[in-house]
C-alpha cells in the first residue's frame, strides 16, 4: 500500500536519504574517513575482502533497521525500497564471492606449479601454501557470512494485522492523512490557547513508542533469533578481518622471498652478461687473426715449426740425448 504510516517513519526516511547524501558529497569532496573512499592495499585479495565486509556490515545493519520498521509501521514504501537495497547489496557480494574465489583458485595454481618443480623451494612452498590455506578459509568464512545474512533476511518482523486498518487508509488519501496529522500536531502558544500562525507550525510526533522488540510477546522469539544470527554475523566478520591481517604479513614475507629471488637472479644476469662480453671479445680476436691470416703464410708457419722440430730431433740424436 502507498501510504504515509506515520510521521515519524517520514522524518525517519528523510533523515536517512539527507545523512546518505552528506556522506557522498563529504567522499567526492575528499574525506578520508568515508567507507566509500578508501585506498587500495595494492593487493586484489585483500581490497575484495575489506569491500566484502563493509557490504556484509551494510546489509546487516539494513536488514535490522527494515525489520523495525516492519515491527512498527508494516510493510510500507519504505520497506520495500529497503528490501531491494538489501536484494541489490546480496547479489552484489556473490559477485565479490565469485571474484575471490578466482584469486582462491589462482593461489591453488601457483602452489600445484611450484610442487611439480623438479627441484622445489621449501620455504617458497611453505609460504603459498599458507596463502592459499588462508585465502580458502577467507573465502569459506566469507560464505558462511553471506548464507547467515540470507537467512537473516527472511527473518522479518512484521506489524500485526490488527494494528493497520487497510479501509480506513485507503479511504483516507495520501493528502487527507497527511492534512489531518500536520493539523492534529498543531500546539498552543505559550497557554494562550491561541493556535501558532501557518508559518510558524512546529511539528511534534505524539504517537507512543511500541518498546522494544525484545520485551514484545509476539516478536521476543524471533528477536532472539535474529539476535543469534547477528552475533553469528558479526563472529564471521571478526574472523575474516583477523584473516586479512594474517593474509597481509604473509603477503610481506612472499614479497621478501621474491625480492631475494629477485636479488639472486639480478646477479646472475651480470655474470652471465660479462662472460658473454669476454666471449665476443675472443671471438672478434679469432675473427680477426683469421682474416689476416692467408693460406701461403699458414703453409710456410707449419714449414718453419716442422723444420725446427727436425732440427732439434737432429741434434738430440747426434748427441745421444735420445
Amino acid at each position: 500500500m502507498n501510504f504515509i504510516p506515520n510521521t515519524d517513519g517520514l522524518m525517519r526516511s528523510t533523515l536517512r536519504d539527507t545523512i546518505r547524501r552528506l556522506h557522498r558529497v563529504r567522499a567526492k569532496a575528499g574525506a578520508k574517513d568515508e567507507q566509500d573512499n578508501q585506498e587500495s592495499s595494492g593487493d586484489p585479495f585483500q581490497d575484495l575482502t575489506n569491500a566484502f565486509v563493509q557490504a556484509a556490515t551494510r546489509t546487516k545493519n539494513n536488514i535490522n533497521e527494515r525489520n523495525e520498521g516492519c515491527r512498527q509501521y508494516g510493510q510500507d514504501h519504505m520497506a520495500i525500497e529497503q528490501s531491494n537495497k538489501i536484494r541489490r547489496d546480496l547479489r552484489l557480494m556473490e559477485d565479490m564471492l565469485n571474484d575471490i574465489d578466482k584469486l582462491v583458485s589462482e593461489a591453488q595454481r601457483r602452489l600445484s606449479k611450484e610442487n611439480s618443480k623438479r627441484k622445489p623451494v621449501k620455504s617458497k612452498v611453505e609460504l603459498l601454501e599458507r596463502n592459499y590455506e588462508g585465502r580458502r578459509a577467507q573465502y569459506q568464512n566469507c560464505v558462511s557470512a553471506l548464507e547467515n545474512l540470507r537467512e537473516m533476511d527472511a527473518q522479518r518482523v512484521e506489524v500485526g494485522k490488527r494494528q493497520i486498518d487497510a479501509v480506513q487508509e485507503m479511504q483516507l488519501g495520501k493528502r487527507a492523512q497527511l492534512r489531518q496529522q500536520l493539523l492534529g500536531m498543531r500546539r498552543k502558544d505559550n497557554g494562550n490557547d491561541e493556535t501558532v500562525g501557518l508559518g510558524d507550525v512546529e511539528l511534534v510526533d505524539n504517537t507512543t513508542g511500541g518498546g522494544k522488540l525484545q520485551d514484545n510477546e509476539e516478536t521476543k522469539a524471533q528477536m532472539q533469533t535474529i539476535a543469534a544470527q547477528d552475533a553469528k554475523i558479526d563472529a564471521g566478520l571478526n574472523r575474516i578481518k583477523e584473516g586479512v591481517g594474517r593474509l597481509h604479513e604473509l603477503a610481506v614475507h612472499i614479497g621478501a622471498q621474491i625480492s631475494m629471488q629477485n636479488e639472486m637472479l639480478d646477479k646472475t644476469e651480470q655474470t652471465i652478461d660479462k662472460k658473454t662480453q669476454q666471449l665476443r671479445g675472443i671471438n672478434r680476436r679469432l675473427n680477426k687473426f683469421m682474416k689476416e691470416t692467408r693460406p701461403m703464410n699458414c703453409f710456410l708457419y707449419i714449414c718453419c715449426i716442422l723444420f725446427i722440430i727436425a732440427l732439434l730431433g737432429f741434434f738430440l740424436v747426434q748427441f745421444s740425448v735420445v
